[in-house]
């Protein structure tokens, strides 16, 4: 016979009684109070469910009727299922975790998986969402995050109009190529956002007053259209929300939280005027603009020209301002690397 202490729920009530489980050589099954030894159940035959263990944490024997045994006598729980034969693929995580080197060796594989899914996984699926997201939803995310740039942000252009039909006349082949993406230009001014230039999900493409005005040639300005454009072809911001919401439903999932995920496009915003597109992005944007000003046979030059003339405003800015400066380095920062790249492959 196996007697086990510990406690006796009758599953009414959320009473406590101090009891004693006892297994006889036959089989059957008799719990007892401990405090009189009244007996409270009997079962012919070993008809209950027992918890896996888990470290040292208390063990639950269940009853067909809703009664239940708790104990910390693991071990004797451990003898009544070797007695009766009973195996479960649980005991063997409870040898591993046991054992510090299993314990370190899968922790090295959950981090290692983490971060594979991470760094590799979670970019793909990313991708193959974005790449698949009705043409509605980007619509959605570009006019909803432009109505709160408008409202937080931006004010109401002041260049003159003929600069702006100027403008856009000269962008007018590079909109007609991209016409699939329905590239639309917008001007605004950017105040403390500086000379910036964005590409919404919708095709909108937005330049600050401040852009154009540091700008020395119209052609300096095109060269920024195609870099946006190369980030709406490659679906840049929405794969850049959806990464980071896919590591918002991660943590979310393990908090068991899941209110937040009706705001998939709330941070686009801030992803626009603060975060810095990844390194692997520009490179694809830089990439497409080169190959694009190079086939209709536009300098790539002018688009560097434009970068080290924002980058020596910046730094000029900085030694008269302690506060932060935004612009359009700070959300497409200047290496020399991507200068060289369109210096050396101007026409």
């Amino acid at each position: 016979m196996i007697a086990i202490k510990g406690y006796w729920y009758d599953g009414k009530t959320s009473a406590q009684t101090a009891a004693l489980f006892r297994v006889y050589d036959n089989g059957a099954i008799g719990v007892e109070r401990s405090e009189d030894g009244k007996v409270l159940k009997t079962v012919p035959g070993f008809g209950i469910s027992i918890s896996p263990r888990l470290a040292e944490t208390p063990r639950y024997l269940y009853f067909s009727t809703g009664e239940k045994f708790e104990t910390e006598e693991n071990e004797a729980v451990d003898r009544v299922l070797e007695r009766l034969k009973r195996r479960s693929w649980m005991q063997a995580v409870h040898h591993l975790e046991k054992r510090r080197l299993y314990v370190f060796i899968c922790l090295a594989a959950v981090l290692l998986f983490m971060f594979g899914a991470v760094k590799f996984g979670v970019p793909a699926v990313s991708k193959y969402i974005a790449f698949r997201l009705p043409p509605s939803t980007a619509g959605y995310a570009g006019r909803q995050t432009l109505e709160i740039l408008d409202r937080s942000v931006f004010k109401p252009s002041d260049l003159d109009e003929e600069v702006k039909l100027r403008l856009t006349n000269h962008f007018r082949p590079v909109i007609d190529d991209h016409a699939v993406y329905g590239l639309n230009i917008l001007f605004r001014k950017g105040g403390r956002v500086g000379p910036n230039a964005f590409a919404l999900p919708s095709g909108t493409v937005v330049f600050t007053d401040e852009m154009v005005k540091i700008s020395g040639h119209d052609d300096e300005m095109l060269a920024v259209l195609v870099h946006e454009a190369g980030h709406e072809v490659h679906r840049h911001v929405l794969r850049t929300v959806i990464q980071d919401s896919l590591l918002s439903f991660v943590l979310l999932a393990i908090t068991g939280d899941i209110t937040g995920s009706s705001e998939l496009f709330l941070g686009l915003p801030v992803i626009l005027t603060q975060l810095s597109y990844s390194r692997s992005f520009e490179r694809e944007a830089d990439d497409y603009a080169v190959d694009y000003l190079r086939s209709h046979n536009k300098p790539t030059v002018h688009f560097a020209n434009l970068m080290r003339r924002i980058d020596k405003k910046k730094k000029s800015d900085s030694k008269t301002s302690a506060g932060a400066w935004t612009g359009y380095l700070s959300t497409h920062p200047l290496t020399e690397e991507r200068v060289k790249r369109f210096e050396h492959n101007q026409k």
